[in-house]
């Protein structure tokens, strides 16, 4: 009887101990794609910014706004 308490006592240590480290890898895992993301964000929006100053393209008003500023010219 109690080799076999024994023998369960350290199967659920084990088990606890196995749960941890996946919970760990786990944390790790999503804070490396989290920082990934990031990466891949500021990346995109450095070439979007980029692509706007080589095209030179102006600001352009809404149609609504160009129809208020016309009666005032």
């Amino acid at each position: 009887m109690q080799v076999e308490t024994c023998e369960l006592i350290e199967d659920t240590s084990l088990l606890k101990i196995i749960l941890i480290v996946v919970v760990i890898l786990s944390l790790a895992l999503l804070l490396f794609l989290l920082y990934q993301s990031q990466k891949m964000l500021r990346h995109v929006q450095k070439q979007h910014a980029l692509e706007n100053k080589q095209k030179g393209r102006e600001r352009q008003l809404h149609p609504k706004l160009q129809q208020r500023k016309k009666p005032q010219d």
